[in-house]
């Protein structure tokens, strides 16, 4: 009850403030440090369950680049998405490192291309671990411009990278990729317009000891056609039909399933220098009557009887009666 002020005490202390007399306290500081300006005039144009699914979906892709990384250049290798936001598109061009690697990416049904960026630390350890090196960058010059042979190196590595991306998706919506050509200056890949709004995917790949950035650019005017579909909720919706499926299903599975339908004499038996002197032309005399049934089996087992004929030139039975389950069980 101390902190609690009186009446009295609250009055004396705004008439002070009103004179001049008490000089009030600068807040803390600290958090303003940390706070970011908010535009109200550009709203958001990614809404947070779809901030969700491109953290899944490249969090797939990143498990999937690590394994093939790691298989390829004969190290141990990470990735990890450190990293999903909505920037401007000329805030990330402003950010490349130069030389840099840009592929440009086709992404069916996604309209138009999409980027992926590689650091150059990044693409000169792969560079160096392809051709027999270390996967230390200390030693590497990142400053210099790629060579042809270097950019061919690359455009293999990222051709099987974008094919992952395949996969990647494929839990939120059926995707087809195409490389459609490598750059190294941004000036050269601009696929949007500099004040368009993009996702930016970032992930951080560690290659042995070395470490660096990979960027993923997905323009908002690109994902308009499937903005619908980014959805956690639908892929595991999607996983549930797959895993459950309805009552229908299974009955229209069971009644189209294939069976082997035989229909088979009485049993003849026959010695074995019988069957060995037998020649074409021989005729066998079977231990069934003509005015006997046949046995009709589904698969190995007995399920009917019938009466052979013909129809329509060809031999056929006619079915005249089931074979019971205490029948079947005696035999």
């Amino acid at each position: 009850m101390a902190d609690v002020l009186s009446q009295s005490e609250i009055d004396a202390l705004l008439n002070a403030l009103n004179s001049g007399d008490v000089v009030p306290e600068d807040g803390d500081q600290t958090n303003l440090a940390n706070a970011k300006e908010y535009d109200f005039r550009t709203a958001n144009r990614f809404s947070r369950e779809q901030i969700r699914t491109f953290n899944v979906i490249y969090d797939t892709f990143a498990r999937l680049f690590a394994t093939y990384l790691s298989g390829t250049l004969r190290v141990m290798c990470s990735a990890d998405v450190i990293s999903v936001e909505e920037v401007k598109y000329q805030e990330f061009v402003n950010a490349m490192p130069s030389p840099v690697v840009l592929a440009i990416v086709s992404m069916p049904p996604l309209v138009g291309p999409t980027l992926m960026e590689v650091a150059p630390d990044v693409a000169y350890v792969m560079i160096s671990r392809l051709l027999g090196g270390s996967s230390s960058s200390g030693t590497i010059e990142i400053s210099r411009s790629f060579t042809e042979i270097e950019l061919v190196l690359l455009e293999r590595i990222i051709r099987q990278c974008i094919n992952l991306l395949v996969e990647s998706w494929s839990k939120i919506i059926p995707i087809s990729v195409m490389l459609e050509r490598i750059e190294t200056s941004p000036q050269f890949a601009q696929i949007v317009a500099l004040n368009e709004t993009i996702a930016l995917i970032t992930l951080n790949v560690k290659i042995g000891n070395s470490e660096g950035f990979m960027n993923f650019c997905l323009p908002q005017l690109a994902l308009e056609p499937v903005a619908k579909q980014l959805s956690t909720k639908l892929m595991f919706q999607t996983d549930r039909r797959k895993h459950e499926p309805r009552a229908a299903d299974i009955q229209r599975r069971i009644q189209t399933t294939p069976l082997p339908l035989t229909a088979v004499f009485n049993d003849t038996i026959t010695s074995v220098r019988d069957v060995l002197e037998l020649q074409p032309g021989d005729i066998l005399q079977l231990d069934h009557s003509v005015l006997d049934p046949l046995t009709v089996k589904v698969g190995h087992l007995s399920k009917f009887r019938g009466v052979i004929g013909v129809k329509e030139n060809r031999y056929a039975v006619r079915i005249s009666e089931m074979i019971r389950e205490e029948e079947i069980a005696n035999e």
